[in-house]
């Protein structure tokens, strides 16, 4: 599902990508990412491009600077945690199983326009732990799971609004 952001979500991601680099960096911890072809600040952006896009579709309230954790979880719908991850690779990526902290993760990748995020689907924990396999992308062995095996966006849309209003 093609979602659109709007030019104040994006200069919002923009600004949180840089504050969070920009905190760290001051008080001496290491960024996380070990990928050469992309910056910390770039990959930050990414990360809170793709939250804000899934905010959009569950009118949920938007990102915010965490500056020691989020605790495995980006945003809460109708009492339900959801981490949202950000992938060139297509595929849906954790670290570790203990990653995975939150109800259900959800995928987003890049669109074909420059104004929207492409929102690929969703898995509960059981199922990515169900059916992901590992795979070594050059920095480590990350848990992986095939966009076969996600479910389609709606559902979970559905399934937050029923709960809504029950």
């Amino acid at each position: 599902m093609k979602v659109r952001v709007s030019r104040q979500d994006y200069h919002s991601a923009e600004i949180l990508a840089k504050d969070t680099v920009f905190l760290l960096e001051r008080i001496g911890v290491k960024p996380r990412l070990e990928n050469p072809n992309q910056s910390r600040k770039h990959a930050n952006f990414k990360g809170f491009l793709a939250e804000y896009a899934v905010c959009r579709l569950f009118d949920a309230e938007s990102p915010r600077l965490n500056i020691s954790t989020d605790g495995g979880v980006d945003l809460w719908v109708n009492g339900i945690s959801i981490d949202v991850k950000y992938s060139k690779a297509n595929r849906l990526i954790f670290d570790s199983e203990a990653k995975f902290q939150s109800d259900v993760a959800v995928l987003v990748t890049d669109s074909d326009e420059d104004d929207c995020m492409n929102i690929i689907g969703w898995s509960s924990k059981n199922g990515f732990l169900a059916n992901h396999h590992k795979h070594d992308f050059g920095y480590g062995e990350r848990l992986v799971l095939d966009t076969k095996y996600l479910q389609p966006i709606e559902t979970l849309w559905r399934k937050l609004q029923e709960r809504k209003f029950q």
